[in-house]
């Protein structure tokens, strides 16, 4: 039965090695590299591409001088500080909650190791004959 399922295992790793292709995250592109033959006309062509234009035009700076900032007032930190307060233990609940229900069967687990009628009932004369 071992043999079986390590035969399975190693067709299913050899199927997967042959679908997936390799890794190549930290091999060269020759894409991207610059051609010898395209170094000598680079001055006077215009379609390739250099480091400036490669992500296209550059966007003018937006003007932001609308935006008005002021610091804000005590009353508004306070309501701002009310505000978070009550976003804070809101989470504060549900997390609780939740990891409440998430225990609920190693809970379960404890109270049968604990509770069942054999717990701690161990028959030594039964295994010594």
């Amino acid at each position: 039965m071992i043999s079986r399922t390590l035969v399975l295992l190693a067709a299913a790793m050899c199927a997967v090695a042959w679908v997936v292709p390799s890794c190549d995250a930290f091999a060269p592109r020759p894409a991207l590299a610059v051609q010898p033959q395209q170094r000598s006309s680079a001055s006077t062509s215009t379609s390739i591409t250099t480091a400036l234009g490669v992500f296209g035009k550059k966007k003018l700076e937006e003007d932001l001088s609308f935006i008005e900032t002021r610091d804000m007032t005590r009353k508004e930190m306070i309501e701002l500080n009310q505000e978070n307060e009550k976003i804070m233990n809101a989470e504060l609940w549900g997390m609780t909650g939740f990891s409440l229900v998430i225990s609920i069967p190693m809970l379960y687990l404890v109270w049968v190791a604990f509770f069942s009628e054999t717990a701690g009932d161990l028959d030594l004369t039964d295994a010594m004959m």
